[in-house]
C-alpha cells in the first residue's frame, strides 16, 4: 500500500479554497507597493500645492501690511513725518 500525502487526500474544492484563502492572507506586494507609491505621489502634490498657497497668502499679507504702514504722498504732506516715526513719537510720549 502506498501512503498518500496530505495534499493528495484533499478534494479539489478544498485545494481551491486553500489557494484562494492563501492569496487573501498573503497578497502580492507589487500591486500594493504600486498603490502606495501612487498615493504618496498624490499626497506630495497636494502638499506642494498647499505650501504654495500658504506662501502666496503670506506674501500677500506682507505686501498689504507694508502698504498700510507706508503713507501715501497725500498723507506725507499732511503728517510731515513717516507713519513709523509718528508711531515712535506716540510710543515715546506714552512712556514719559
Amino acid at each position: 500500500m502506498q501512503k498518500m500525502s496530505p495534499t493528495q487526500k484533499r478534494p479539489q474544492a478544498i485545494d481551491r479554497i486553500a489557494t484562494a484563502v492563501s492569496s487573501l492572507i498573503f497578497p502580492p506586494l507589487a500591486p500594493l507597493y504600486q498603490a502606495f507609491i501612487e498615493q504618496k505621489a498624490g499626497i506630495n502634490e497636494k502638499r506642494a500645492e498647499l505650501l504654495r498657497k500658504r506662501e502666496n497668502a503670506r506674501n500677500e499679507g506682507y505686501a498689504a501690511a507694508t502698504r498700510l504702514m507706508t503713507p501715501s504722498a497725500e498723507q506725507l504732506q499732511t503728517i510731515g513725518v513717516s507713519y513709523l516715526e509718528l508711531i515712535n513719537k506716540q510710543r515715546s510720549s506714552k512712556d514719559e
